[in-house]
Parts: structure tokens; sequence; C-alpha cells
């Protein structure tokens, strides 16, 4: 299983949660959405990326990368195995139309200080929204996003219940 990492709005493919994540799994794969602000535009970056690449992807998406690994699995669930969102930005128009009700194994972080996103939009998720004492960029909360991402690539390989 590929370890699918999507940046934000503002960041670019290999910041924080990037490196963070390279250093726990080593090979982590990170179109560069940089400068586009279209989500069909950013879509069709991803896809590029992702299409030839055979398996399925466990897929981290911060902010703007939380709602484009949402748009990915609706329109290739199939590629999608389960989903670690930081902060995504459900606020944005295109979430609008989003279906929630199928959706593989899900996590959402988020913080009670995030100017950027409102925390509101992430309680859909109950059960499955981890919130923390942080700001939008989740800085201080790296350990509980690779943690997440530890505990939920090892349950989608059968590694735990």
């Amino acid at each position: 299983m590929h370890i699918l990492f999507l940046h934000g709005l503002e960041s670019g493919p290999h910041g924080s949660k990037y490196q963070a994540l390279k250093a726990v799994f080593s090979s982590v794969l990170a179109p560069d959405c940089s400068g586009i602000n279209a989500e069909t535009e950013r879509l069709r970056v991803i896809r590029q990326t992702t299409d030839n690449i055979e398996g399925q992807f466990l897929v981290v998406g911060s902010s703007m990368g939380g709602l484009m690994a949402l748009l990915l699995q609706q329109s290739c669930p199939e590629r999608i195995a389960g989903m670690v969102l930081c902060a995504p930005a459900l606020s944005r128009p295109a979430a609008a139309d989003l279906d929630l009700t199928r959706l593989p194994p899900t996590y959402v972080i988020h913080g009670t200080r995030d100017e950027v996103i409102p925390l509101e939009v992430s309680r859909r998720f109950g059960d499955n929204l981890i919130v923390v004492a942080d700001d939008h960029r989740l800085a201080k909360s790296l350990p509980v996003i690779l943690r997440t991402v530890f505990e939920l690539k090892m349950k989608l390989v059968g590694l735990v219940d």
C-alpha cells in the first residue's frame, strides 16, 4: 500500500508533514500542485501522478489536500484504502457535493485554534474526528498525525484489529 500525501493550497509537496511521513514510512508519493487553486486541475495533476502506480493508496491530505483526498476518493474509490485528513478545506464550495457516507476508513485531525478552516466543518466525521490543541498548520500535532497514519496503515494491511 502506497502513502500519498496531498499538500495544502499555500504549501508545497515537501513541507514538514511530508518530511515527517517520509522519515517514518520512507516511500511517500507527493504530487506538486503548487500554485493550482482549481480543484479540477489539482485532481488532474494528482491522477496523472497516481494512475500509473498499481495498488491502493492511504491518502494523507492537508487542508486543500484533505478536500482533494475526498475528491480523489469520489473519482476512483477502488484506489483509496483509507484517509487521514488534516484540517480539510471542507468550507470550499467543491465540498458541498461530497458523499461522505461511502468512505473507506477515514480519520480527521483538526485543531481547536484553526483560524483558516473552522473546526465545525469537520464535526460531521463524528467519532473519527481527532480534535487537538493546535492551529491550522498542525505543526505541534505531527506525532498525532504520524500515529494515526501508522495505526490506520497497520489496520488496512491486517496487522491489527
